[in-house]
């Protein structure tokens, strides 16, 4: 029976699964982020071994059983990244065949199986990617926020507690932020949140304290949630325009720990200005864009992705996650 594995490698965590050419996973797990930009060559190699040794163990498989192996990764931007981690990861498993790419296109894959469609992530950060029946690909952004990024779970806290500080000191319109992001956070004013650590727990309340005053009708809160709606649109046109047809059907894939939630009011606004302009078909995947390595490696391997294969994958995963 042969075994395939799919990895994502981020910057605070990186995910490992395995399954076998029917689609059965037969193990996944958490381990650390091993992005070489954050932790160096060395460290994400060492990460990466034990992370793929770790896998095996709790499989029972051995390396002889593994047919093909691809990555989802972070970092993967330019020229030199490509050349680094290919040095990289050919350093992990040096008798293993394996592909990679930047992680944004294993979340495209991940929720249209054949990757035609177009993903949009918001997650710490932005990527977004588009592939078209004739192959043709683009990517759009997903670097970082000096280079024009809007999305990303970072940058809306951003803007949430900038509301919140300058409608407290009279620079912005009131806002019900001022009061209540100070509260989900335990501290006495807007200027206090200076003090503490921005980190994903600190970020993720203040998020869902924004999204919780804009489903109230906060006049700042919904204007932001907008303008995060609009960069949306803005990169649909793009992809659209660039790659589609007017009347096509098209395939939007909106990834990322913020989307997944479902908060409300966006993805209500991002649903219906897209309905307005295109025949869409939203997908917000409840599974992680690792999967969508695991059906690359499977391809790679030469085993036909059929809907059975795709969906045992998907069911099996989601089981392993929670039994």
């Amino acid at each position: 029976m042969k075994h395939f594995i799919g990895i994502d490698i981020g910057n605070t965590k990186t995910l490992y699964v395995l399954a076998d050419e029917t689609g059965d996973v037969k193990s996944v797990y958490y381990g650390r982020g091993a992005n070489y930009q954050g932790c160096g060559r060395e460290q994400a190699i060492a990460i990466l071994q034990a992370g793929f040794s770790t896998l095996l163990q709790q499989s029972g498989c051995s390396f002889s059983e593994i047919s093909g192996l691809y990555y989802g990764a972070a970092g993967a931007d330019t020229s030199h990244d490509f050349e680094m981690l290919r040095n990289i990861l050919a350093s992990v498993t040096p008798s293993i065949s394996f592909d990679f790419e930047n992680d944004g296109w294993i979340s495209l894959k991940s929720g249209t199986i054949d990757g035609i469609g177009m993903v949009v992530t918001c997650g710490s950060g932005n990527t977004n990617f588009a592939m078209n029946a004739r192959g043709q690909r683009k990517r759009i952004g997903g670097l970082c926020e000096y280079l024009g990024d809007v999305l990303g779970a970072y940058r809306i806290a951003h803007f949430a507690c900038s509301a919140a500080m300058r409608s407290a000191d009279g620079r912005a319109e009131p806002t019900i932020l001022t009061r209540m992001i100070p509260d989900a956070l335990e501290v006495k004013q807007p200027e206090d949140i200076i003090n503490l650590p921005m980190n994903a727990a600190t970020v993720k309340t203040v998020i869902q304290t924004f999204f919780k005053a804009a489903e109230m009708g906060d006049g700042k809160a919904l204007e932001i949630t907008w303008m995060l709606t609009k960069e949306v649109l803005t990169i649909v046109r793009e992809f659209s325009t660039t790659l589609f047809t007017l009347d096509e059907q098209l395939t939007l894939v909106l990834d990322g720990p913020v989307f997944r939630a479902q908060y409300q009011p966006l993805m209500r606004m991002i649903e219906l200005a897209l309905r307005q302009r295109y025949h869409v078909n939203i997908i917000v995947p409840q599974w992680d864009p690792v999967v969508g390595a695991l059906f690359y490696a499977l391809e790679n391997g030469g085993i036909q992705l059929t809907n059975e294969i795709s969906q045992r994958i998907i069911q099996t995963y989601c089981n392993c996650l929670h039994p």
